[in-house]
């Protein structure tokens, strides 16, 4: 193997270390985790959900969860067509 050949590898395998942006990142998303696991865990009342043909009996915690969760994505949804119409333009 030439120098040059060794010098390349080298440089694009540098050792990453976790900065502090990364690690606030990480402790707030623990933290909001945790939150969401205290919710559930507290709104653990039986409700019964209905949807078109379907019928579910959750606890209230994890319906009001998935409904949040279907929210998101749908917003999400609706988010990427406006860029995409934005960039289009």
């Amino acid at each position: 193997m030439s120098a040059t050949h060794t010098d390349t590898v080298a440089t694009r395998t540098k050792s990453r270390t976790v900065g502090p942006v990364t690690a606030i990142t990480l402790v707030i998303a623990v933290v909001l985790i945790a939150a969401v696991v205290i919710f559930v865990l507290q709104n653990t009342d039986q409700v019964s959900v209905e949807f078109l043909a379907w019928q579910l009996d959750l606890g209230l915690g994890v319906a009001m969860l998935i409904g949040a969760a279907v929210g998101a994505v749908i917003a999400w949804i609706i988010s990427g067509t406006v860029r995409a119409r934005r960039a289009l333009k």
